[in-house]
Order: C-alpha cells, then sequence, then structure tokens
C-alpha cells in the first residue's frame, strides 16, 4: 500500500514537472514569436525611414540641378529699357560738360557731334560703370553653368586666381568700360582655381547668389562660389 502511494506521488509529480515545462516552452515560444515580429516590424520602419530619405535626397538634388544659363538670363525684365534710358542720360551730360569746356573753333567743327571731338586719351575720355543691381531674384541660391572670359583680380606668376570677375565678351573691364553691374559676375574659388590661358572664354560652375559686390575693375550684381571651371568648347 505505501509503495502504491509513492508510485501515484511520483507519477503525480512526473505530470506537475511536464506541464511546467510546457508552459516554460510555449511561453519561451510566444516570446520568440514576439521578437521575430518587433525585428519585423523594426525592420520595416527601417527601410521606412530609408526610402524616405532617399525620397528626400533625390528632392534635394533635382532642386539642385545644374541649370545652364546666357548672360540675358541675368537681366530681369524692362533691364534693357532701363539701360537704354541711362546710356542716353549719362551721353548727353558728358556732350554737355565737353561742350561747356570747348574753345569757339571746337564748336564750329563739332555741329551736332560733339562725342567725335573727343580723341583717346584725353581727360574726357572717360566711362564710368553705367547700370544697376536689378537681378532675377530666382538666381539667389541657384546651382549654375554659364560661359563668359575671365577678368583676373590678383594676377600672378602660376597663373592661379582666387578671385576673378567673370564676363560677356573679351576686354571687358579692362580695355572697354566695365558692363552693368548684372552683367558681371563675381567670382571666388577655394582653393585657387588654374586658368592658364585667360584670353580664352570658359565655363563656370556653382552656386550663384545675389547682391552688391565690389572689386576694383568693376562692381558685380552676382556672386558665384565656384565648383567647376572647364575651357569653352565652340
Amino acid at each position: 500500500m505505501t509503495a502504491l502511494k509513492v508510485t501515484i506521488s511520483c507519477f503525480a509529480l512526473a505530470v506537475c514537472l511536464g506541464g511546467c515545462q510546457s508552459s516554460t516552452s510555449e511561453s519561451s515560444a510566444s516570446q520568440s514569436d514576439a521578437s521575430v515580429s518587433d525585428a519585423s516590424q523594426a525592420a520595416t520602419s527601417q527601410q521606412g525611414v530609408s526610402q524616405q530619405a532617399t525620397s528626400q535626397n533625390t528632392q534635394l538634388q533635382s532642386l539642385m540641378e545644374v541649370e545652364t544659363l546666357i548672360w540675358d538670363d541675368l537681366m530681369p525684365a524692362g533691364e534693357d529699357d532701363v539701360l537704354t534710358q541711362l546710356y542716353t542720360e549719362f551721353y548727353e551730360n558728358q556732350a554737355e560738360q565737353f561742350k561747356e569746356q570747348m574753345s569757339l573753333s571746337q564748336a564750329a567743327q563739332a555741329n551736332d557731334n560733339l562725342m567725335s571731338l573727343i580723341g583717346e586719351g584725353d581727360a574726357a575720355d572717360t566711362m564710368e560703370q553705367i547700370g544697376t543691381y536689378n537681378v532675377v531674384a530666382d538666381l539667389n541660391g541657384a546651382n549654375i553653368r554659364m560661359p563668359g572670359y575671365v577678368v583676373p583680380l590678383d594676377f600672378n606668376a602660376s597663373s592661379e586666381y582666387s578671385e576673378f570677375l567673370l564676363v560677356p565678351y573679351f576686354g571687358a573691364c579692362l580695355h572697354t568700360p566695365p558692363p552693368p553691374p548684372n552683367q558681371i559676375v563675381y567670382i571666388k574659388s577655394s582653393p585657387a582655381t588654374k586658368i592658364d590661358d585667360i584670353y580664352e572664354p570658359v565655363w563656370v560652375e556653382g552656386i550663384m547668389r545675389t547682391g552688391e559686390f565690389g572689386s576694383e575693375l568693376g562692381n558685380s550684381a552676382y556672386e558665384l562660389t565656384l565648383a567647376k571651371l572647364e575651357p569653352y568648347e565652340y
């Protein structure tokens, strides 16, 4: 009888232990499933963030795509009429001042063309920079590419320039009066850029901003931080 009780007790204990092990296994399996689910959700979330970041980068790259410009693109609407008026007023004032200074014999020769009497190198043979700082607002912060001629501001034997002007035609600011401020781009390059031949046109590329930028050779309404410079291919 005692042996039977011991046998029953052992059987009950085994059943109990078996149940506990089963419960523990089920709990572990449940926790494992939850971990897998959490990991899956985390991966999905991370993938979503990655896709969002990629999308934002794509949008940023799209916004910063290089825009190729010509010089007319730097002139706001109506600027041609403004320049025409400014040049007309300048020549009229210059002619009036010269008329007051010339002799009677010069006046007799001049007829209606006073400016023809001003010789190269004369005191009256001067030309100030005419124009405005009116700009195309959308170009502020734009990534642009445009052609032009280089006018160095820091000539040196190594032909490496950290600052120079970009102008629409050869000789501007050196052999002829400066173009209007909104037809000059002030270029900054860090490190300095080597330009072997300043007599040949180039392409410049970089971020442009608008403002008032002065130099001894001419003032500019645009400044560009140089990212790339390459020869202009005809």
